[in-house]
């Protein structure tokens, strides 16, 4: 099942209209609870046994399963109950490999000096979880919607930088500890070869395993 706060995209089947919800909590084999809909910045009704899609991205992975609607309260929180799903479907949308890490980064809406950034105790700070060459995932305390771009730079395990690469980010996970991005680089900012090489080379050294010894020969 999606995590709590993910945020997910839900389709009324009948009528085909695609609207915007987040999970709010679920208990298994009886139900799902979701935000309200809603469609551009209108909160849609939907009636009890409306047949509905929910689809929402964790860990790289597009998540879905159908539902039906159990019933929808207004008080004291809009909140909509639906079945909970027979099966959650699951697909891989990476195209890259990716790289587990735990790296410092700075994150702005505009480009930056990364080398005034890392002097600034201010400095908007965050960190990436993992990285391929066509994204990452971006831990960060400030607060940034889909669609959104950014600019990202930090200094590389390998010794190497990546200053001001911009992305836009594609999906959002809140919770406890903050805000979690999945971020897609975009290849006409002309500044990925540095998280290229950092990627291949990262790869490359995983997937060799030690070599075995040879037998002494007597």
């Amino acid at each position: 099942m999606l995590p709590v706060n993910t945020v997910v995209q839900m389709v009324d089947r009948s009528r085909n209209v695609k609207m915007q919800s987040r999970i709010v909590g679920w208990e298994n084999d009886h139900c799902v609870i979701v935000d309200q809909p809603v469609h551009g910045s209108d909160s849609v009704q939907l009636q009890k046994g409306t047949a509905v899609v929910v689809r929402g991205i964790h860990e790289g992975l597009i998540l879905g399963f159908q539902a039906a609607v159990i019933t929808q309260l207004i008080n004291p929180f809009r909140v909509l109950f639906l079945t909970y799903p027979k099966k959650v479907e699951e697909q891989n949308f990476r195209e890259h490999k990716r790289v587990n890490t735990e790296v410092e980064a700075f994150g702005t809406r505009r480009k930056h000096d990364l080398e005034s950034m890392s002097r600034s105790e201010k400095a908007p700070r965050g960190s990436i979880r993992d990285i391929s060459k066509g994204g990452c995932e971006f831990s960060f305390h400030f607060r940034l919607e889909k669609g959104m771009p950014i600019f990202i730079s930090c200094d590389l395990p390998d010794g190497s930088k990546a200053e001001n690469v911009m992305g836009h980010v594609r999906s959002v996970r809140r919770d406890s500890n903050g805000n979690v991005y999945g971020v897609q680089f975009d290849d006409r900012s002309g500044s990925l070869d540095g998280i290229s090489k950092f990627v291949e080379l990262s790869l490359d050294v995983l997937s060799k395993e030690p070599a075995s010894k040879e037998p002494a020969s007597a």
